[in-house]
């Protein structure tokens, strides 16, 4: 059970009824009424089906064999959502403000952890998706967060300024590429960029 729930980061009255804190001589393990309960028996028996029923079945494994274990996707969190998702799902309730509160609030709690990706493809990934529905002014945003937060990655720098240009800012553009080039001088997806607006009229 201690396994269950460093897995999971959930304390034993996730699944079973209990208060909080209590002793556990005062948990009604028997008890079935929460529905955590129920699903942790099916990922469980997912979960065995994944190691006997089919990587079990594959020719060639390694040595020694990799299984497939709670942990696995779930790296301490409950719902063992992508960090896109999370976010694209705090834009939806709340817009920008939400989408960034959130993110630096799971920065701040998992930073370090294996719960999340916090390198730049999560945002970059995000703004391209919001960009993609139409709203170039908050995907500018998004991709501008993500320099602030990995403020030596010329990839966020680049992705930046691809969506300044979408939005028209062409100024702006220009310095996400020059720091791109200040990190890197050898960047020639950057070089390349600057030069072509440079070049506009």
């Amino acid at each position: 059970m201690a396994g269950f729930t460093r897995a999971l980061g959930v304390r034993c009255n996730y699944c079973h009824v209990g208060a909080d804190g209590a002793g556990l001589e005062t948990y009604d393990f028997a008890n079935d009424q929460k529905a955590t309960k129920e699903k942790a028996r099916a990922m469980l028996r997912m979960v065995a089906a994944i190691n006997d029923d089919h990587l079990a079945k594959l020719a060639m494994r390694g040595t020694p064999p990799i299984t497939v274990a709670c942990a696995t996707c779930h790296h301490g969190i409950a719902q063992p959502r992508p960090l896109q998702q999370v976010l694209l799902g705090a834009y939806d309730a709340g817009g920008f403000d939400s989408l960034a509160g959130a993110y630096r609030a799971l920065r701040t709690r998992y930073y370090g952890a294996a719960a999340y990706d916090f390198g730049e493809v999560p945002l970059a990934d995000v703004g391209s998706a919001i960009g993609r529905r139409g709203n170039l002014p908050d995907a500018a945003r998004i991709h501008v967060l993500n320099t602030e937060v990995s403020p030596t990655s010329g990839f966020a720098l680049r992705q930046a300024a691809a969506a300044q240009v979408a939005l028209g800012d062409t100024a702006a553009a220009i310095a996400s590429l020059e720091r791109a080039l200040t990190l890197n001088p050898n960047d020639g997806q950057a070089k390349r960029s600057i030069e072509a607006l440079r070049k506009k009229p």
